[in-house]
């Protein structure tokens, strides 16, 4: 009953902060998630088929009661799959299980968890995998899968799956881990025409075409993501012997703990919660650094662990009063400018795009600055936010005062022409499209947007059979050369 105490207003606390950060929060992930839903509940004329389809498909679930309640069951159930996952896995791994929950609700986990949506539930998947990994369950591919399908970025766990008990169990769970994609691709297939069209678009927003930037490495992002647990974690990492006596499990712990380091390190856009999945060796190492200061001394264990929990509460109050409150005022009052101009239904482009979907009013990203004139012409407004930082080319007044513009404010300005209308569209191309018709139009040059080509550029044998498997054509794209 103490344990079940201490672990409920663990839950209770943190459960709290996730849902008062939704609440003055306006997330640009977790909005496009919400659109996604609705796009495929035939609410939204918005969607993004770069982003997995988990999130969306719960809370097109959950909108059952609401679309505002969806979301706050979204993040209520969430954590508490979390409470499950992490005292389940504790279990397992025959460690404290009030300790590495606690130590799982580190400062990243509380910022990062659900802001976004979809970090607390990938890492809660991945748990769920690793507990019947250690059981020998033939089917715990599935939850790694299902991992996959929240953050693609969990595809490079599934070396893990190696570590089954035998061949005939590796074969199994990598049979359980495909069974959810199947369904995934199909839909990729019948809409886009390729089954790996989700995976080939965000992996050219995320690499093909970010190449250019600086693939530097900055070791403060793993400060914070350890934190306040630093010392301990040093101390269980580097320990004599494994409490559990189980080599398996800091094996696990220890690919999670690289894999999740090399392609931080790989990704050309480094941003901390890209490390979230550090999470779990992080807690899982601390508490291990914990129980060998307990077994020297109670009285320094209890303070170390008095201390870390008076600083995770000074970081929630700091936090609480810190977080981004980002309003939506600003882009409700555009849309209210909108109908205000009696051009509510034409066709709108924006750097706020997201949000404005999010809030009802179909919008398309803002066009490249070698296209405002063409798109104004063609009868398209232009909402651009002086709140957000892109594009570059919104803070040059003489470009921006070279077009006509209907409204301004301090918050905000729309381009276009009062005579023109052009009627808003369905805004669900893949990225490699709309990059390919911009391209197109500035630089009369195409680019190769097949799906295979574009995730397997280099590897032409893995190309030729992407191809077979799409298109019944075992070969290498003719267009191979227009990357």
């Amino acid at each position: 009953m103490v344990k079940n105490r201490y672990l409920l207003i663990l839950f209770v606390l943190s459960t709290s902060f996730f849902i008062y950060q939704h609440s003055v929060n306006l997330s640009w992930d977790f909005a496009a998630y919400v659109s996604n839903a609705e796009y495929w509940l035939g609410n939204s004329n918005y969607y993004e088929p770069y982003r997995p389809p988990l999130m969306p498909l719960a809370l097109g679930i959950l909108s059952f009661f609401g679309w505002t309640a969806a979301e706050y069951l979204f993040i209520l159930l969430c954590s508490a799959l979390f409470l499950y996952s992490s005292t389940k896995l504790a279990e397992s791994l025959k460690i404290n299980p009030i300790l590495f929950y606690l130590f799982s609700l580190s400062p990243l986990a509380l910022f990062h968890g659900l802001i976004n949506g979809t970090e607390l539930l990938s890492l809660s998947l991945l748990e769920l995998f690793i507990i019947l990994l250690l059981k020998n369950k033939n089917y715990s591919g599935l939850f790694l899968g299902l991992a996959a399908l929240t953050r693609y970025n969990f595809l490079i766990f599934l070396p893990l799956i190696l570590l089954s008990r035998d061949i005939r169990g590796v074969c199994k769970n990598m049979l359980s881990f495909i069974l959810p994609f199947i369904p995934w691709g199909i839909y990729n297939f019948y809409a886009y025409g390729n089954f790996l069209a989700s995976f080939a678009d965000i992996y050219a927003i995320g690499f093909k075409f970010r190449e250019y930037l600086p693939n530097a490495l900055n070791w403060l992002n793993f400060l914070n993501v350890i934190s306040f647990l630093l010392p301990l974690f040093i101390i269980g990492l580097f320990r004599r012997k494994n409490f559990t006596d189980d080599k398996k499990v800091t094996l696990i712990m220890g690919i999670i703990l690289f894999l999740t380091i090399y392609q931080f390190y790989t990704t050309p856009y480094k941003v901390v919660r890209y490390l979230f999945p550090l999470v779990l060796p992080v807690a899982y190492f601390s508490v291990q650094g914990a129980g060998l200061i307990r077994k020297k001394s109670k009285k320094v264990f209890i303070f170390i662990l008095a201390s870390l929990i008076i600083l995770n509460v000074i970081y929630l109050t700091i936090a609480s009063t810190h977080t981004i409150n980002t309003s939506k005022e600003e882009y409700m009052d555009s849309i209210a400018i909108l109908k205000e101009k009696g051009i509510s239904e034409c066709r709108v482009l924006s750097n706020g795009w997201v949000i404005l979907n999010y809030l009802g009013k179909t919008s398309e990203v803002y066009p490249r600055k070698e296209l405002i004139q063409k798109t104004i012409d063609e009868g398209n407004f232009i909402i651009l936010f002086r709140s957000i930082e892109d594009p570059a080319w919104t803070k040059n007044k003489a470009l921006i005062a070279s077009f006509s513009k209907i409204y301004e404010s301090d918050r905000f300005f729309i381009l276009g022409k009062l005579e023109n209308c052009n009627q808003e569209l369905k805004v669900d191309k893949l990225y490699v499209e709309e990059t390919k018709e911009e391209v197109e139009l500035i630089y009369n040059y195409t680019i190769n947007t097949n799906p295979c080509f574009t995730l397997f550029e280099n590897k032409e044998l893995l190309e030729k059979i992407c191809n077979f498997i799409n298109y019944g054509k075992f070969k290498v794209d003719e267009n191979r050369n227009n990357g």
